[in-house]
């Protein structure tokens, strides 16, 4: 901190940054506060540094230890919250660029001045309104094709013509009898539906190595259910992979999300001929709509 003659304080970066992730003592807090209300510069520094930390998080920039401040300190607004959700569009957008390309998205981003903020709001109104409009093209979409189905089902069927009776009536009187046949028993399927038969409730844990993360003994079970409480609920698409502790995919799907007072309980389901003894992890990330946010990483051990 420097002090000049106006008796503003002058903060670093660094400092900036501590202040966002709630990491400043007890003697830095109450200054920074008042330059803060005070110091327009100051002011204007840390909404940059608040676009700067969003980044980073989206692009995976920040430590395990700094994760864990981003979600209990920084994330406490809805427009830093917007600001991230901004950041993770950005991010997904380019995402597809190969690294043989970051020359040229390099010069392509000094050239458009996307680190501006004017840019990145018209950015994600541009993506705002994209989003909006597919989703106003399936409704659309949607309504006519039920109209459609509404009045070809609905339409009253015409009358059948009259069968004309017959010129030559038999001499005989007799009713003749007809033989019915009995309609075939309809065929049971006689495939089972997968049983669940082990369940694990997974938390965030620091070391994937740790002995506290949770283990289970695979037999013959068709199912191994995986459970992930999160709080508070948001709503979304929850993606859920399933790799080995080195990385390797082994199993992917869309997690079922079970709402239950204000959390939301994750159910991800993988057969067990899949797994073998040993360290596996769970990259779980939020789809809404259209913006992919991770949701961290779990681990559980099979012996």
């Amino acid at each position: 901190m420097v002090e000049n003659r106006n008796q503003a304080i002058e903060f670093s970066d660094e400092a900036i940054r501590r202040f966002l992730l709630g990491r400043l003592n007890a003697s830095e807090q109450p200054a920074f506060e008042q330059q803060l209300f005070s110091n327009s510069r100051l002011d204007a520094r840390v909404h940059l540094a608040e676009l700067d930390l969003a980044d980073d998080y989206a692009y995976e920039r920040i430590s395990a230890d700094e994760h864990v401040l981003f979600a209990e300190r920084f994330l406490v607004s809805a427009a830093r919250r917007h600001e991230v959700e901004v950041s993770i569009a950005l991010h997904d957008r380019f995402a597809f660029v190969g690294s043989t390309k970051s020359t040229f998205i390099a010069r392509a981003r000094s050239l458009l001045r996307l680190n501006r903020l004017a840019w990145r709001y018209t950015f994600a109104v541009l993506i705002f309104i994209l989003l909006v409009g597919g989703a106003w093209v399936i409704v659309k979409k949607e309504g006519r094709i039920k109209d459609v189905i509404t009045k070809r089902w609905g339409r009253p069927r015409s009358p059948s013509p009259t069968v004309p009776a017959e010129t030559n009536h038999p001499t005989n009187n007799s009713v003749p009898e007809h033989q019915t046949s009995p309609s075939p028993m309809p065929v049971h399927d006689q495939t089972a539906a997968p049983s669940v038969n082990a369940i694990i409730a997974l938390t965030p844990a620091g070391s994937p190595n740790g002995g506290n993360i949770p283990s289970v003994k695979i037999a013959q079970q068709d199912i191994v259910r995986l459970q992930i409480a999160l709080r508070p609920y948001e709503p979304g698409n929850y993606p859920a992979e399933l790799l080995t502790i080195d990385g390797q995919s082994v199993f992917s799907a869309e997690a079922t999300m079970v709402p239950k007072d204000g959390t939301a309980q994750i159910d991800f389901d993988i057969p067990a001929r899949l797994l073998k003894p040993g360290n596996y992890q769970v990259r779980l990330s939020r789809d809404h709509l259209g913006v992919k946010q991770s949701m961290g990483r779990y681990y559980f051990r099979v012996q």
